[in-house]
């Protein structure tokens, strides 16, 4: 086993006695848990080489030499995608999977295996920086820094790297959105634009959705725009409609003229609203249902809908879709379980209190924690127009640096 900032130091000798030093290692992050060297990188008049590792015979620790065959056989580099220990995984941001924590890599473990070089894991203790500054010479090996390289993300806080995808492991997308957000969170707006960006859409959208509305600008000003559009659109318009109303007003224009027509209409219709009021915190993408559909016709209509609507908890009755005139509600539960031939007037609570849009939040969301309900309706004239969840009650009052604050429950 050898330390990366050691072998860094060694002389690089071939059979003809010609020497130089070695300059970096390239490996193939994606091939393995533990990726194995394939290049050693030396300098050569005035440019970089690359070496085959095949052409390595042996490394000696003690001597501070690693033994190749010929270094007349290295190759000039032709193209910078290629991911090199020194420049592109020293001192960068490593995500641990296992632990749910990010740190800085200050040195690397390989094992040399059968002539492989391999990452066997990362070392981030204050012992690490050490045998850097003394060039391997000085520092322990702290095993409570180290990090397994088998659970290891490591992000180069360039989100442009992600599209050509070297080096990107992707395991981060077995986390939760949730502790992914919390992890992009803590890290630097660029790490984790390039973090949203390793994600598939409709995770990365969940993960915008559970971040800081702040991080949310921020991650959205590094992404190019067709991406940033896209992620919006498939966010629940509620926060869709708070990220877009902190946008610069030209970029907000673009973004909601691009946007598809059905999510463009419920942003809009959200903008109206002041940011204090009901209607500024509601969600206007729930289930509603006409009174006079039975209980297999709701059933059927109901499944129908439940994999594009992000509230599902309570489902609301009107006297019928187009005008939207609220009627009652009806927990998705009770509708999924209701007789078939009941029709939904039969089986809803028509006893409904609800919001007006224009009304201040605060006292709404006091109302709702009180009523112990998912969500109350929001009403204009009598039209169904919204829902305040009790995810929106509880963002109202608790304070805005609280993790709380990103909390869904039933939205």
């Amino acid at each position: 086993m050898v330390m990366l900032t050691e072998l860094l130091g060694f002389v690089v000798l071939d059979e003809h006695g010609k020497k130089t030093r070695l300059a970096d290692l390239c490996v193939a992050l994606l091939e393995d848990d533990y990726p194995p060297v394939t290049h050693l990188l030396f300098p050569h008049e005035e440019e970089v080489r690359h070496l085959d590792w095949a052409e390595v015979t042996s490394i000696e620790p003690r001597r501070r030499r690693i033994k190749v065959t010929d270094l007349s056989r290295g190759t000039t580099i032709k193209d910078d995608k290629d991911v090199l220990l020194r420049r592109d995984v020293l001192d960068a941001l490593v995500i641990d999977l296992l632990g749910r924590r990010t740190t800085r890599v200050s040195d690397l473990i390989l094992e040399d295996k059968e002539g492989t070089l391999r990452i066997k894991g990362a070392d981030a203790g204050l012992a690490a920086m050490v045998r850097r500054l003394t060039r391997g010479r000085f520092g322990h090996l702290d095993r409570d820094a180290l990090f397994d390289w088998k659970y290891v993300e490591f992000l180069r806080g360039d989100p442009s790297a992600v599209d050509s995808g070297a080096g990107y492991r992707l395991r981060i997308n077995r986390l939760p959105a949730g502790e992914i957000a919390r992890l992009a969170d803590l890290i630097p707006y660029l790490h984790a634009a390039e973090l949203i960006k390793l994600l598939p859409d409709a995770k990365a959208a969940d993960v915008l959705e559970a971040i800081s509305v702040a991080r949310q600008v921020q991650v959205i000003d590094e992404l190019p725009e067709d991406e940033a559009i896209k992620l919006i659109s498939l966010m629940s318009p509620d926060l869709a409609t708070d990220l877009v109303g902190r946008l610069d007003v030209s970029m907000m224009k673009r973004f909601v003229t691009r946007m598809p027509a059905k999510v463009r209409e419920r942003i809009i219709e959200l903008l109206r609203y002041p940011e204090d009021s009901v209607g500024g915190v509601m969600i206007n993408d729930m289930m509603y249902l006409s009174t006079d559909l039975s209980g297999s016709e709701a059933n059927k209509s109901i499944k129908e809908r439940l994999k594009g609507t992000d509230f599902t908890s309570l489902v609301f009755v009107v006297d019928n879709e187009a005008d939207r005139n609220l009627r009652g509600t009806v927990p998705l539960r009770d509708l999924l379980t209701m007789d078939e031939g009941r029709t939904l007037e039969q089986v809803m609570d028509p006893y409904v209190d609800s919001f007006d849009p224009f009304q201040p939040a605060t006292a709404a969301a006091y109302r709702i924690l009180d009523s112990g309900l998912p969500a109350m309706p929001v009403v204009d004239e009598g039209r169904l127009v919204g829902a305040m969840t009790v995810d929106a009650a509880i963002a109202q009052l608790v304070p805005a640096t609280s993790e709380l604050n990103t909390l869904r429950i039933f939205s």
